[in-house]
């Protein structure tokens, strides 16, 4: 991933940041090396079963350790796909619902295979499908098949077909943000996933590009490239040189409190080249939602490492001034002595951070380098007051 410093500033309070968005178009992805073996002979010219894989920009099998890899975030998704004949032009429906049908926006499951299956490769559905070499198609797909979303023909007479123009992924229903942190105990990396939505969770949604294919000269395996659609926040903290005398400096709170955490996603809203986001927000009354960190932790030496205190999905936003704060609770100490101290950081003030947007991965990095109270001695001179003269006689 490529990341770009956005911002470089040091605020009041002996911390100074670097604030560094980086594009999440990380696509999840994957690449399968299985040849697919004809299962029956249906045609005389043998037809090969459709198989799936997500893209990879590295020429490597599949991998759950990859993180260009969709199963090393999830291993399920929903796909849709249609072809339309060359003979006659008609439409069908080969993986989800007619847009006329009873069920529309259900899509066809696919499951990774830790060990391929000897008729589809890595991502297995039922009733394998087979290419129709006088038809064109269309596959689409959302990641992972527990995402709140479906996908919405532009048209409901059954001639619409995937990748249309107006055709989008919309959210069946408000979709919510609880607040999940991957650092519940610091770490010296970025955990990039565990965004599973199992257990009331946060959830990485994810949906990838149209795919065209030719049935008489396709792919081996349908290549979906995915992109995440929510934004990611991380905070790290380290310490600064000269605080490498002391005992300790302990962080024992991190909040960031007034993010929305609500909203609703429309995929023909967004717009990369405006940074027109597809989430439309949605208030929350009585709000409680924060991004927190609530352990005990010893920063690391100036020579080592940042921690990660902070790694949360966010609802693509703009904020405004005086919405959004960060709060930082940390302790330093030497021998006997320690002090409490509390940051507070209006993120506003960082322009960067203004707006979060689909598929940015944002990190805020704070370095705590406060300066040493130090004493100088001078001393008021005596006031003269004017000599007395007296005689002793």
């Amino acid at each position: 991933m490529k990341k770009n410093v956005i911002n470089k500033k040091t605020m009041k309070g002996g911390l100074s940041i670097v604030l560094i968005a980086a594009v999440a178009a990380i696509f999840a992805a994957c690449s399968n090396d299985i040849v697919l073996r004809d299962t029956a002979e249906l045609q005389t010219d043998n037809p090969k079963a459709i198989g799936f894989t997500s893209y990879s920009e590295k020429i490597t099998r599949g991998n759950t350790d990859v993180n260009t890899n969709l199963e090393y975030y999830h291993n399920t998704f929903q796909v849709y796909g249609t072809k339309k004949s060359t003979v006659d032009n008609a439409v069908q429906y080969v993986f989800g619902q007619s847009p006329n049908s009873a069920n529309p926006t259900v899509g066809v499951l696919c499951t990774y295979q830790v060990a391929p299956d000897a008729v589809l490769g890595d991502w297995k559905y039922d009733n394998p499908r087979f290419w129709d070499k006088q038809a064109n198609y269309k596959f689409v797909a959302f990641a992972p098949d527990n995402a709140p979303l479906k996908y919405k023909y532009n048209t409901a007479d059954g001639t619409g077909q995937v990748g249309d123009a107006n055709n989008e992924f919309v959210t069946s229903a408000d979709y919510t943000l609880t607040g999940t942190n991957l650092q519940t105990t610091a770490s010296t990396v970025e955990k990039v996933k565990g965004f599973t939505g199992n257990g009331g969770a946060d959830l990485d949604v994810m949906i990838s590009a149209p795919n065209a294919q030719n049935g008489s000269a396709h792919d081996a395996q349908v290549n979906l490239v995915f992109s995440h659609i929510l934004s990611k926040l991380n905070v790290t903290f380290a310490k600064a040189a000269a605080l490498d005398a002391v005992d300790a400096v302990t962080i024992t709170g991190v909040e960031i409190t007034g993010l929305k955490e609500k909203g609703s996603y429309s995929q023909n809203n967004y717009n990369l080249v405006t940074t027109t986001s597809g989430w439309t927000t949605i208030d929350v009354v009585g709000s409680t939602y924060k991004l927190a960190y609530s352990g005990s932790q010893n920063l690391n030496a100036s020579t080592g490492s940042a921690l990660y205190f902070i790694e949360s999905l966010v609802m693509p936003q703009t904020i405004a001034d005086d919405q959004v704060a960060l709060v930082v609770k940390y302790t330093i100490t030497s021998s006997t002595y320690f002090e409490d101290y509390t940051y507070k950081l209006d993120l506003y003030d960082i322009a960067a951070l203004r707006k979060f947007f689909d598929g940015y991965n944002y990190t805020l990095k704070f370095t705590i380098e406060p300066d040493v109270i130090k004493f100088d001695a001078t001393v008021t001179p005596w006031t003269d007051q004017a000599a007395v003269n007296q005689t002793i006689q």
